[in-house]
């Protein structure tokens, strides 16, 4: 359940922690188009390196790694999936290699983007982020209210897990049907958990008027500060750089004849 500590914030007073969220969000989608427009492993090491090095920034790196360390069966069977189905076109192992490589790293690369938006990130923040970008209130309270009880759900299921595994359950030995008939025990408890949760939280919305007005206010403005423009124009100036190096063909890994074996014309 780790893979859901990316959505947790963390609350700090780093220089990440402190950006305009509209420029985080800004920075964390020109991250990941830029990682979908290039099958390069060169460039997509590098994304990952300055996003390590933001991370590190913004000491949130504990966190980070828990969402990595959960997220690492999935990048194994996109490894596998992309290795097999390479080498199915081409059966030259290095190739499908590199390939496997690159686009694993792309999904560590997708999941680092947008784990840090949200570990430094508050959801107060989030929700006026996507008001001024015009989303209506309701989808935006919906969003961030998923955002919040995402990885409070994950931390329930693993309570009751470890509650049924004390009690004798065996959820992870067995045939696999057995396996699915033993998590019964364990969905029904978290399913009323959820149906109590999501009952509360209608109570608590009705006795606070939601949705009396449709004008609404916020105690907190979003003002874009003299370091937000310079961070943001550093970024652009980046992201500008890596579409160039797309569309002018002139990726590394096809430049350089040392890495230019892993993906031959």
């Amino acid at each position: 359940m780790s893979l859901f500590e990316g959505l947790r914030f963390r609350p700090g007073t780093t220089f990440v922690h402190r950006l305009d969220p509209r420029v985080k969000l800004a920075t964390s989608t020109m991250v990941l188009i830029t990682a979908v427009i290039h099958i390069d492993i060169v460039i997509i090491l590098f994304l990952l390196m300055l996003e390590s090095l933001v991370i590190l920034s913004a000491k949130v790196q504990n966190l980070w790694i828990k969402t990595i360390r959960g997220a690492l069966p999935l990048v194994a069977i996109v490894f596998a999936i992309t290795f097999f189905s390479q080498y199915s076109r081409e059966p030259v192992i290095s190739t499908g290699l590199g390939y496997a490589l690159t686009y694993s790293l792309r999904l560590l690369v997708f999941l680092s983007s947008f784990s840090l938006f949200f570990l430094t990130t508050t959801p107060d923040e989030i929700a006026l982020t996507l008001q001024q970008l015009r989303v209506p209130y309701e989808y935006t309270f919906a969003f961030v209210s998923a955002i919040r009880f995402t990885p409070v759900m994950a931390e329930e299921l693993q309570v009751v897990l470890d509650a049924q595994r004390a009690r004798g359950l065996e959820v992870d030995k067995g045939p696999f049907t057995k396996r699915l008939r033993n998590l019964i025990p364990v969905l029904v408890p978290l399913l009323v958990n959820v149906i109590r949760r999501s009952y509360e939280l209608a109570e608590a919305m009705e006795v606070k008027c939601f949705g009396a007005s449709r004008k609404r206010t916020s105690l907190k403005q979003l003002n874009m500060r003299r370091k937000d423009i310079f961070f943001l124009v550093v970024v652009l100036i980046l992201f500008s750089v890596g579409v160039s190096v797309k569309l002018l063909g002139l990726e590394p890994v096809k430049t350089l004849p040392l890495l230019g074996q892993f993906f031959p014309d």
